[in-house]
């Protein structure tokens, strides 16, 4: 599995099995040289209307679970690997989080 085939929208997993959707590529040329990462179940949380959540008549919190759980289950369906993150730093490739204090990287393509 090479780490320089990374994609914006792939999975790193850490250690303690939490997921975090790649939101985007460092790349000097051709070389990727670093990841920004943002936790997966934060990304969901910004990729649906509230009135879609009201209509599913359960808890946020459950709502935005099975959405994330569907996000894995295609991510594995299209064959795409899911990283390490120490696999990407051996592979030196640095990895950053998304400051949830600052306005998302993808802000412009959210609802």
């Amino acid at each position: 599995m090479s780490m320089q085939n990374i994609e914006q929208s792939d999975l790193v997993r850490d250690e303690y099995g939490n997921y975090y959707k790649v939101v985007g590529l460092h790349k000097d040329e051709d070389t990727l040289n670093a990841i920004e990462i943002s936790n997966l179940y934060f990304e969901t949380s910004f990729q649906y209307a509230a009135s879609q959540i009201a209509d599913a008549q359960k808890p946020v919190g459950v709502f935005l679970q099975e959405q994330l759980n569907e996000f894995v289950a295609d991510v594995e369906k299209r064959e795409r690997p899911v990283y390490g993150i120490k696999d990407l730093m051996v592979n030196k490739i640095e990895v950053y989080a998304v400051d949830i204090t600052q306005p998302h990287p993808k802000r412009e393509e959210t609802v």
